[in-house]
C-alpha cells in the first residue's frame, strides 16, 4: 500500500493542453508508488471530461462534482477521500496548469521521511507563460525560521508545489472556504499557529504557469479589501509585527489596481 497521495482539482476554465502537460508530469515521476486523485469541479469542456476518462493508469482516481464550488470546497472533498480510505501519511499537491519536475515527488518524499519535524515541503520554482517559455526564477527561503518571517508579508509556498504530512490537515484543519484565491495562505497561517514546521527545498522542482488572466483575477477593489482583512486576521493570530500590517496594506492596496499596473509592479519587485 502506498504511503502518497496527490490530489489535483480540474475546473470548467482550464485549457486541456496545459492539463495534459500536468497530468503527465505526475504520472511520469521518477517515483511512481503513490495515489492521483483528481476532481472536475462543476461541468468541464467535453474534451477535457474525455481525456481524465481515457486515463489507463490504475494510479488514478477520478470524482466528478455536480456544481462548481470552488478550490477550497473540492480539495477538501479529495482531502476526505484521502483521510478516510486508506493510511496515507503524505499529501502532494498539484495544478491543471503546471507542471512538476520528473523527481519532485522522490526528493519531497526523501526529505519528509528524513526529516520527521517537518510538516510541509515545497520548493523552489520557475514561472512560465501560456507557451512555456520561463519568465523568471523564484527562490524561498529555506529553513523553516526564514520561512516564518517570509509569511510576515507574502505566502511561504508556491501552493502546487507542496507536499504535507496528512498530520498538518488533521492538526490545522481543512482549506478555509470563506476566503477568494487565498486559502492555501490561511493554512499555512493555521499550520503555524499549531506550532508545525515548514521547508523548502533549494531545488527547481515546479513550474507555475502565469496565463494571461493571471493578474486579472487578482486584481480589483474587492480583492484587495479581502486580501487586507484577510491578512491581518492571520497577523494577529500569530502576533506579527507591526511591519507585516504595513507591508500587507501596501500589498492590498496593489491589488486594487489594474491588472496591467500589478504586473508592472510584481516585475519590478
Amino acid at each position: 500500500m502506498t504511503d502518497l497521495a496527490v490530489i489535483m482539482s480540474v475546473y470548467q476554465n482550464d485549457k486541456l493542453s496545459y492539463l495534459e502537460e500536468s497530468v503527465q508530469s505526475i504520472l511520469n515521476q521518477s517515483y511512481n508508488d503513490f495515489s492521483y486523485y483528481i476532481v472536475t469541479d462543476g461541468p468541464v469542456n467535453s474534451d477535457i471530461e474525455t481525456y481524465l476518462a481515457s486515463l489507463n493508469d490504475s494510479r488514478v482516481l477520478y470524482y466528478k462534482l455536480a456544481q462548481n464550488q470552488g478550490l477550497a470546497n473540492a480539495l477538501n472533498f479529495l482531502l476526505e477521500k484521502v483521510l478516510n480510505g486508506s493510511d496515507y501519511k503524505f499529501i502532494a499537491r498539484m495544478d491543471a496548469d503546471d507542471i512538476s519536475a520528473v523527481n519532485r515527488l522522490e526528493r519531497q518524499r526523501y526529505f519528509l521521511l528524513n526529516h520527521s519535524d517537518i510538516s510541509c515541503i515545497g520548493s523552489w520554482y520557475k514561472e512560465i507563460d501560456s507557451t512555456g517559455r520561463i519568465l523568471s526564477d523564484r527562490q524561498l527561503p529555506v529553513k523553516h525560521n526564514d520561512i516564518k518571517k517570509f509569511y510576515y508579508t507574502r505566502a511561504p509556498f508556491a501552493h502546487g508545489s507542496v507536499m504535507y504530512r496528512r498530520d498538518l490537515i488533521e492538526t490545522a484543519g481543512f482549506y478555509p472556504t470563506d476566503t477568494i484565491l487565498m486559502e492555501d495562505n490561511v493554512l499555512w497561517g493555521k499550520a503555524l499557529e499549531s506550532g508545525l514546521k515548514f521547508a523548502n527545498l533549494p531545488e527547481y522542482l515546479f513550474m507555475f504557469r502565469k496565463d494571461p488572466n493571471f493578474y486579472l483575477r487578482r486584481s480589483g477593489i474587492k480583492y484587495g479589501w479581502h486580501y487586507i482583512k484577510t491578512r491581518f486576521k492571520i497577523n494577529r493570530s500569530l502576533g506579527l509585527p507591526v511591519h507585516s500590517y504595513l507591508f500587507t496594506l501596501v500589498v492590498g492596496i496593489t491589488k486594487m489596481l489594474p491588472s496591467f499596473l500589478i504586473r508592472y509592479v510584481y516585475k519590478v519587485t
